[in-house]
């Protein structure tokens, strides 16, 4: 009886040991609803201003996503120069992705990072996202990361009208397309300046118009924003399981040049203020 009850003790401080070791640890699993949830209403009417008094690039890596390969080895490179990154999170199935989970909240306390919100799905449902949805993406980084982002991006650059409107009573800043620079009551805009992929031809930028638009921003607004996605630089842009070693030395390059112009590397949530 006393050899079974010993085994029986070891078999659950085992247990233990094995859940406070996961990549969540034992505390995910019994954190009460208030700990895990932290706010589900960010923002009041408040007077969004942008500070761009310097010139400012923002780097901005859309698609962060469940499953993704080449996430880690870009943002590690962008981190390594001790340059600024807004990472928008795509919050489908990101609490099955136990590796990306660890990583990102290894390096979310960075000054450097700044987690962003992607949508939910991540489809053309996020175009029209609802109230529901977007509170479903918005509470699932929360619990999973322990992160409650300030900026918003749209999957695709497009948003409604309507859907902006919800958007702005939980977030302060929104990123999508154009070259916008606008300063709000509720929520700032600050749109990308270019990307380094062209998803209506299928065609990689160039380096040298990539700096070209960028210059012309920062004379024209004092910022750019360059839109990045990890599965560019993979060797299949359709099964983005693999580092090209080509496309990763263009991405070393681009970002030599970028550090080259007479800017500051900040986030969004570093040039927003909402008094």
């Amino acid at each position: 009886m006393r050899t079974t009850k010993l085994w029986f003790g070891l078999l659950i401080l085992f247990f233990f040991i094995v859940i406070s070791l996961s990549p969540f640890g034992i505390r995910y699993f019994i954190t009460t609803e208030n700990e895990r949830i932290i706010t589900y209403n960010q923002t009041e009417s408040n007077s969004c201003h942008i500070n761009t008094v310097e010139p400012t690039i923002i780097l901005r890596m859309d698609d962060v996503r469940a499953y993704s390969k080449l996430t880690a080895p870009l943002v590690n490179e962008i981190l390594d120069r001790e340059l600024s990154l807004t990472l928008g999170v795509i919050p489908k199935d990101l609490e099955k992705d136990y590796s990306m989970i660890r990583y990102l909240q290894e390096i979310k306390d960075s000054p450097y990072i700044e987690i962003a919100q992607h949508g939910n799905e991540h489809d053309e449902d996020d175009i029209n996202i609802t109230n529901e949805s977007l509170l479903e993406g918005y509470g699932k980084i929360q619990r999973v990361l322990g992160v409650v982002p300030v900026t918003y991006i749209p999957p695709y650059n497009d948003i409604s009208e309507e859907s902006k409107e919800i958007i702005s009573n939980y977030f302060r800043i929104i990123s999508k397309d154009g070259e916008v620079v606008k300063e709000g009551e509720k929520v700032a805009e600050i749109g990308q300046t270019i990307a380094t992929y062209d998803y209506t031809t299928n065609e990689i930028v160039h380096i040298e118009k990539i700096i070209l638009k960028c210059k012309e921003s920062l004379d024209k607004t004092n910022v750019c924003v360059v839109n990045i996605h990890p599965q560019e630089y993979a060797y299949d842009i359709n099964d983005a399981t693999i580092l090209s070693k080509e496309r990763f030395e263009e991405f070393k390059e681009m970002l030599d040049e970028l550090q080259k112009l007479d800017a500051e590397f900040k986030r969004f949530t570093d040039v927003v203020i909402c008094s």
